[in-house]
């Protein structure tokens, strides 16, 4: 499964779009791992903590799971290599893990460079600069100037398209 990058200020929509996210998983049969900070009882999930040390228990004990991971620029920082692997390995598990994060510096490039995906709200200048490189998208600059709602989706080695979530 594909890693994806959900990234956009505050308020942006970036929450909205993974709760939908996390529900159509949960549609499918798959199964949804949370890690949120404050714990928002609003996802539709198998589990959920703010802990990290509890999420990678029941990381690597899942197989093939939805895993979001939000604020993920917090818990996996630059120096963080067990949370790292959750990008790193967790495809070999079968995981499909999401990282929410306001910008894409606040995300290390090494988890950054495992994501195929890319959701792309409203993002400071120099943030959709860096993403309109790594990801060979010029149009992702435009995101810098997108209203609340809006967004751009993406793959590595797909087209771009201009969605809104609401």
């Amino acid at each position: 499964m594909p890693h994806s990058l959900i990234l956009g200020i505050t308020e942006s929509g970036k929450t909205t779009l993974a709760k939908r996210l996390a529900s159509l998983y949960k549609q499918k049969g798959i199964g949804v791992i949370v890690l949120d900070p404050i714990g928002d009882p609003g996802w539709q999930c198998d589990f959920i903590t703010s802990d990290e040390k509890e999420f990678l228990s029941v990381f690597w004990a899942s197989r093939k799971c939805a895993v979001f991971i939000d604020e993920s620029g917090e818990f996996i920082g630059q120096y963080d290599k067990a949370m790292k692997k959750t990008v790193t390995k967790g495809r070999h598990w079968g995981h499909n893990v999401h990282l929410l994060a306001q910008g894409a510096t606040q995300v290390a490039k090494i988890a950054r460079d495992q994501c195929t995906q890319l959701f792309l709200f409203t993002s400071p200048f120099n943030d959709t600069k860096i993403l309109s490189q790594e990801f060979n998208k010029a149009e992702l600059i435009e995101a810098s100037s997108f209203p609340a709602g809006t967004y751009f989706h993406t793959s590595r080695f797909g087209t771009i398209e201009k969605r809104k979530v609401f």
